[in-house]
């Protein structure tokens, strides 16, 4: 095959977030005896995009993000609750909501059974990421999970896939070959493509309802459904 090596995105990759979001939005604010109507979940979900961005681009801590997105959209939507209080509740939620997306799970495990190595590359909290591979069953496919909690450092950054690659090969500095061998599978292009081009490895890009690359940034392959992610292994552009 063209790759031996996957580096899986999990939200809006391998499981269905926007899903698992409104799902855990709804059962925190019921919590507080707030009813979650479209609008709230929808504002929720502007406001958190916007802080995860910003941690992508150095702007924001991974702790500046976790917390005020919830100060912003509690005191935006008028909401009586403690932020912090509301956190914990939320990622609480959402480390045990997953949805899986395009029957991804079956998909890895049959690469699996080919001899392909696959690894998850997120961002997010290490509880709520680890709780979900765990319950959903990934990790019992995946060779490694690398969570950018742990490693100190978001993607799209270098130094994040450094210290993937130190885990997958020995070295932060793998050679041309053993790149060569890299493939990325993510929905997001600021993230997951842009990491991919940092990290000198090929990309795919995930994007189901048919996106444009707004961002113009360089992929090598496109793919509406992850099944066809066949077709790019065994060459077929």
């Amino acid at each position: 095959m063209r790759y031996d090596i996957l580096l899986w995105d999990v939200d809006g990759t391998l499981m269905d977030f926007k899903q698992a979001e409104a799902k855990a939005l709804s059962q925190s604010l019921k919590e507080i005896s707030v009813e979650p109507t479209e609008k709230l979940i929808s504002e929720y979900s502007r406001i958190n995009i916007s802080y995860w961005k910003r941690l992508e681009t150095g702007e924001l801590t991974k702790d500046e993000v976790l917390l005020g997105r919830f100060v912003e959209f509690l005191g935006k939507m008028n909401i009586q609750a403690e932020a912090e209080t509301f956190l914990m509740s939320y990622e609480e939620h959402l480390g045990h909501t997953w949805f899986i997306q395009d029957d991804s799970l079956e998909l890895c495990k049959k690469l699996r059974r080919e001899g392909l190595r696959q690894y998850v590359v997120t961002n997010g909290w290490v509880f709520v990421q680890k709780t979900k591979l765990r319950e959903s069953g990934f990790d019992q496919v995946m060779d490694g999970s690398f969570i950018s909690d742990e490693f100190g450092v978001p993607k799209p950054k270098k130094a994040f896939f450094e210290a993937c690659f130190e885990q997958i090969f020995g070295t932060k500095t793998p050679s041309p070959s053993d790149l060569s061998r890299v493939l990325i599978i993510g929905d997001s292009l600021s993230s997951d493509m842009r990491g991919g081009v940092n990290a000198g490895i090929d990309r795919c890009w995930y994007r189901p309802s048919g996106e444009t690359n707004t961002e113009n940034i360089p992929v090598n392959y496109e793919i509406e459904d992850l099944w066809q992610i066949w077709d790019v292994l065994a060459g077929s552009d």
